[in-house]
């Protein structure tokens, strides 16, 4: 889906309202949410349903916000694409507008380095005022996120482990389907060596004596599903 297939454009949005550009590939979903943008009076310039072309269609676009939906695409793709969006373009205003908020998913795009996380069940009311926030560089967590946030933090506390990257997080949840360096390297485009290297830290984070054990850990932490 693109900007064309709504009836939202860059010569279509007006003076002083928020462009915002929708990264989602629920149809259902894209659908409610340009209609709660619009109501409220801002503007859709553009939307992505692939996680792999949200970089550049920021580049074309440069809104306030992007509304991001982490779970979208394969797995772990989207979080480690938004990471890379944000070490990228430190501007960059991202809020997480989610269907799935448990503490895997709070904790990613945390790690990820978004301003905002608040789930689709929110009002528009809520909605608006995180856009808003996250459009002003405010930091905006609806409670639901924060109650996930605080739960995966209090694991990794007790568990003793420090808090993976996105990237890292991609990587493990490959590994716990028993994907191998060389298939892990292939499907995130990566090379087989950073894979090791990635592999070697998150055995250190998770103070894991080898793969399994790392995957065991994680499970057990709630770091995977």
């Amino acid at each position: 889906m693109t900007a064309d297939d709504l009836p939202y454009s860059d010569d279509v949005t007006s003076a002083g309202r928020l462009r915002v550009l929708v990264a989602d590939d629920q149809v259902v979903a894209v659908r409610g949410t340009t209609w709660y943008l619009e109501a409220l009076a801002m503007d859709v310039v553009g939307v992505v349903d692939d996680p792999l072309l949200i970089h550049a269609a920021y580049v074309q676009h440069r809104p306030d916000v992007v509304v991001f939906e982490i779970a979208m695409g394969p797995r772990g793709v989207a979080p480690a694409e938004m990471a890379a969006l944000l070490a990228a373009e430190p501007g960059c205003a991202v809020l997480v507008f989610t269907s799935e908020l448990s503490p895997l998913v709070v904790a990613q795009a945390m790690a990820c380095g978004c301003l905002g996380i608040v789930p689709k069940t929110s009002s528009m009311a809520a909605f608006g005022s995180a856009v808003r926030a996250t459009a002003g560089g405010e930091q905006h967590l609806h409670p639901r996120a924060i109650a996930a946030l605080m739960a995966s933090r209090s694991t990794a506390q007790v568990d003793g482990t420090r808090q993976l990257s996105a990237r890292e997080l991609a990587i493990l949840e490959r590994v716990a389907e028993g994907s191998t360096n060389n298939e892990i390297a292939a499907e995130l485009g990566i090379g087989v060596d950073t894979v090791k290297t990635h592999v070697a830290r998150i055995l250190d984070k998770l103070r894991a004596r080898d793969r399994t054990q790392a995957v065991s850990r994680a499970l057990r932490s709630g770091l995977l599903r």
